[in-house]
C-alpha cells in the first residue's frame, strides 16, 4: 500500500480545531504548548469564531500547526506517508510532513506568509470565483480578454476536473464571469479575503523571498508533488518555487493525477471539511480517501491501517 498525506488551504479550517486533540493526547498537548510565535496559535485554533478563523492572517497559521500536529501524532504511531501535496498553504504541511521544513520553520513561515498575504490585499477590491464546465483555455482567453495591466483577473487555481477558481479585481473577475456564464458556465463565488496566486501578491513574494533567506529547507524524504507544477520536483529550487507559488496558478488536479499515476493508492486528508476528498472524487472515484478532522478519526484511522 502507497500512503499519501494531503493538507488543505484556506476552506480547510474549523473552529475548535485541534482542541480535542489537545485534551486527549499528550503528545498534542506539548505540541500546541511549544509554539513559539507572536500569534496565540492555542487561542485562534481553539476559541476563536468562525468570522476571526477565515482572516487569512489567521487561517494559515492555524492551518499549518493543526497539519504539523496530526502528522507529528501519525509518525509516533509509525505511520508516514511516502508522498504528499498541499493546497495553497496546505503545502508548507507537506513541506514539514516530506522533511524539507522544521515544524518550527513551516510556523514561522505560515504566521509571516499570512501576514504579508494580508497586506498585498488590502487596498484591491477582490472577488474569486469557482467555474464549473469550463476548460484551462477558455477561461484563460476569457479572464485576459476582460483584463488590463492594472484591474486583472486570473486562474488562480486547477483544483480537480471541471472546477477552475478564478481572481482578481472586481470589475475583471465580474465580466470574466458573466462571458463564461454565457458560454454555458456555472460560476460560485468563493468567500476569501484576497486575490491569491496572482500577479497581486508580487509583494508578498519579495517578502517571502526576503524571509526565506533565514531559512533552511532541505532535500525531501518522501516524494512530494508541487503547486506550482503538479509534479515531484527536478532541479528547480524550492525556495524558489514557494516564492512563486504565492502569485502563481496552483496546478492540484495535475498532483492529484500524478500521484495516482505513481501507485498511490490510499490518501489521508489531513483537515475539515472534505474538501480534498471532494477533489479525488472527480480525479478517481475508486480511490480511497480517508479524513483526520478529530482526535476520534484519528484513533480509528490508527486502529486500521495498524490492523492491515
Amino acid at each position: 500500500m502507497k500512503i499519501a498525506f494531503l493538507y488543505g488551504g484556506q476552506g480547510s479550517q474549523k473552529p475548535g480545531m485541534g482542541l480535542d486533540f489537545y485534551e486527549n493526547s499528550q503528545a498534542a498537548k506539548e505540541f500546541y504548548d511549544s509554539i513559539d510565535i507572536e500569534k496565540n496559535v492555542k487561542e485562534l485554533s481553539f476559541f476563536s469564531d468562525e468570522k476571526t478563523l477565515k482572516e487569512t492572517e489567521n487561517t494559515q497559521v492555524a492551518l499549518v500547526a493543526f497539519q504539523i500536529m496530526v502528522t507529528k501524532l501519525l509518525k509516533e504511531k509509525g505511520i508516514s506517508p511516502d508522498a504528499t501535496a498541499g493546497l495553497s498553504i496546505g503545502e508548507y504541511g507537506a513541506l514539514y510532513s516530506s522533511g524539507v521544513l522544521r515544524a518550527e520553520d513551516a510556523l514561522k513561515i505560515a504566521e509571516f506568509r499570512g501576514e504579508a498575504m494580508k497586506k498585498s490585499s488590502e487596498n484591491i477590491d477582490t472577488l474569486m470565483y469557482a467555474i464549473v464546465g469550463s476548460s484551462e483555455d477558455i477561461v484563460s482567453e476569457v479572464v485576459t480578454k476582460h483584463s488590463d495591466e492594472k484591474n486583472f483577473a486570473s486562474i488562480s487555481n486547477l483544483n480537480c476536473p471541471g472546477q477552475i477558481v478564478i481572481s482578481g479585481e472586481r470589475s475583471a473577475v465580474l465580466a470574466s464571469v458573466e462571458s463564461l456564464k454565457e458560454m454555458g458556465s456555472k460560476a460560485i463565488e468563493l468567500k476569501v479575503s484576497g486575490p491569491f496566486h496572482t500577479e497581486y501578491m508580487k509583494d508578498a513574494a519579495k517578502e517571502l523571498e526576503n524571509f526565506f533567506k533565514t531559512v533552511d529547507f532541505k532535500v525531501e524524504t518522501v516524494d512530494m508533488y508541487y503547486n506550482l507544477t503538479g509534479k515531484q520536483r527536478s532541479d528547480e529550487d524550492v525556495k524558489e518555487m514557494m516564492i512563486k507559488q504565492v502569485m502563481r496558478t496552483v496546478r492540484f488536479e495535475d498532483a492529484l493525477k500524478n500521484m495516482v499515476k505513481d501507485g498511490v493508492d490510499l490518501f489521508v486528508e489531513i483537515g475539515f471539511n472534505n474538501v480534498l476528498k471532494g477533489f479525488m472524487r472527480k480525479v478517481d472515484r475508486k480511490i480511497k480517501v480517508s479524513t483526520i478532522s478529530t482526535y476520534d478519526e484519528y484513533l480509528k484511522f490508527v486502529e486500521e491501517i495498524q490492523g492491515e
